[in-house]
């Protein structure tokens, strides 16, 4: 075991596995701390977000992930019925797995409207995790430390020492790091004894997503049958008697459902059997393999998201209600914002400050995605079921239209969301040049491809191929010529000089597509690691100036508005 570290990481799940990757990726030693010797075995999050997938494709395993969870051709729609068995109020398709790598529509929007490489995938987290942490094993600079938990953890101004005890022999081992990373969930170790609270609701009351869960966790062979519709991903069952959510694991015999428990019951007293049959319809024969008791309604953000040497991310940093899907996915974020980040600290191309610029930016990016998410659940829990509504005749056929298109218009606004996920920028961040003008309205249910410094840079197909490719492991030099075939140019010579003398990893691409420039409005562009743009110009731009800003190893002038 190690003793001492670069980076020690507090916690393996999403956010932690993919920190260890970014780090093993460009070789910083690290230890990743995890109590649970096995992978998880119980659903939990279930939608990764097209960002998160661009993410799995820059580090290569993208394919892998969309092979799991839901058959090829099982369609990843959302549909809402009045019981499950009952009228189908609305659908909203979402691609399956095959029609994602055809690049279908989304919903009823053309393709043009969700642009990227990487369509969102609905796969569960338990599935998920074992490829995250083969994928972080596989460097030799990770080290997991799998059924060790920490225990506690000091800090003085050059390293970290933390003590963990291993869950089942009980041993201690103490170990020192330069940085350590909490990824340990909302009871944060780390945010605890940095003494950093969160900020945000915590108990909001909804007739549905509000308040404490109950998941089920079952198969069974003949749901299916039972339920008697084409399939779909996530199934609401939306009436007055028992409202609740059933989503297909597998789409063979695996299956999660969740309700919301009434006032006064615990997850031991309530008969989740009467209420899981009452809102799918009908009784049918099923396997218990586990439940779950969870707490819907938290908008939560951490005041800080670093103190000293200690840093934190995903649950720690930030807790959701789970409409939207982002909680998961803004951790896989965080981690790859930060990772970067650390490693350019400790490989010594950038200096300390540039670890400040983790906070300017992901604490933004988390207030936005919990006022969305919780939005999204005032909007489905708002919703009011008329007592009919599974009723006959023609007043209740009025009633389920209408009950229909205004779970139509939810869906939409929760589903169709290539704003939130692909629209995040870090516009005003230290390591970001500022550029005039106003930026694009930051919509979640639209977005407008931008390459304004801050923004994820836009994809764009160039034969055949994502334009993501073509990017370096670390800073990338878009440079916009008439010729791939030519030789660069004297100027992007001269940033791969000053690179080079500064010891900032830069790759240069050449790029001749006029419908690229256009795209990125300006002739050379400056992509991060995490590929967002950090700047873009002209070939007259003082390279050094602009690499020791976006490395932030010194204090950097206003830039010049670039003539698109």
């Amino acid at each position: 075991m190690k003793k001492t570290t670069d980076v020690a990481i507090i916690g393996g799940g999403p956010a932690g596995l993919m920190l260890a990757i970014e780090l093993g990726c460009r070789g910083v030693d690290c230890v990743v701390l995890e109590e649970d010797i096995a992978a998880p075995d119980f659903p939990k999050a279930n939608a990764t977000s097209s960002r998160t997938m661009e993410h799995y494709r820059r580090r290569g395993f993208a394919a892998q992930i969309r092979s799991l969870g839901l058959a090829e051709d099982h369609p990843q729609d959302v549909i809402y019925c009045t019981t499950l068995v009952g009228h189908e109020l609305t659908r909203f398709a979402i691609p399956s797995r095959s029609q994602a790598l055809a690049r279908t529509s989304f919903g009823d929007y053309g393709e043009e409207s969700w642009p990227t490489p990487e369509l969102p995938h609905r796969g569960q987290q338990m599935l998920i995790e074992p490829v995250l942490r083969a994928q972080a094993q596989q460097y030799d600079s990770v080290h997991l430390m799998l059924g060790w938990q920490a225990q506690s953890l000091a800090m003085d101004d050059e390293q970290v020492t933390i003590v963990s005890r291993h869950a089942h022999s009980g041993e201690a081992f103490e170990m020192r790091a330069r940085y350590v990373v909490g990824c340990d969930g909302p009871r944060s170790l780390v945010r605890k004894t940095c003494g950093i609270r969160y900020s945000g609701q915590s108990d909001e009351a909804r007739d549905f997503f509000g308040g404490q869960m109950l998941s089920v966790y079952f198969t069974s062979a003949s749901l299916y049958d039972v339920l008697d519709k084409p399939r779909a991903w996530m199934y609401w069952a939306v009436n007055a008697v028992q409202r609740g959510l059933l989503i297909a694991i597998d789409g063979v015999d695996q299956f999660l459902f969740c309700l919301q428990l009434a006032p006064g019951q615990s997850p031991e007293s309530v008969d989740y059997k009467a209420a899981m049959f009452a809102a799918i319809g009908s009784e049918f024969a099923f396997e218990l393999i586990a439940t779950g008791p969870w707490h819907a309604g938290f908008t939560l953000v951490a005041d800080q998201f670093s103190k000293g040497r200690a840093f934190i991310a995903g649950d720690a940093a930030h807790l959701f209600t789970p409409t939207g899907g982002m909680g998961y996915n803004t951790s896989v974020d965080d981690a790859v914002n930060l990772g970067w980040k650390l490693a350019a600290v400790v490989k010594g191309w950038a200096g300390e400050e540039l670890l400040d610029s983790y906070e300017a930016e992901r604490k933004p990016i988390a207030q936005r995605n919990t006022t969305f998410a919780r939005a999204m659940a005032d909007s489905i829990g708002g919703i009011k079921v008329p007592p009919n509504v599974d009723a006959e005749g023609l007043d209740a056929e009025r009633v389920r239209q209408q009950l229909g298109d205004a779970l139509h218009r939810h869906v939409r606004n929760e589903f169709n969301i290539p704003g939130l996920q692909l629209g995040l920028r870090y516009e005003g961040s230290p390591i970001v040049a500022s550029e005039a003008g106003a930026p694009t309205l930051d919509e979640p249910n639209h977005y407008l491809p931008s390459a304004r410094p801050g923004a994820r840079a836009p994809h764009i197909w160039l034969d055949g191929a994502s334009i993501f490719d073509l990017f370096g492991r670390d800073y990338t030099l878009l440079c916009f010529t008439a010729s791939d075939h030519n030789a660069p140019p004297a100027d992007a010579l001269a940033w791969q000089a000053a690179a080079a003398a500064m010891n900032v990893p830069l790759a240069l691409v050449c790029c001749s597509s006029l419908d690229a420039r256009a795209l990125y409005g300006a002739d050379r562009v400056l992509v991060r690691p995490d590929h967002h743009v950090a700047w873009r110009g002209d070939a007259s731009a003082d390279a050094p100036a602009l690499l020791a800003m976006a490395c932030a190893r010194e204090r950097h002038r206003a830039l010049q508005p670039i003539a698109a």
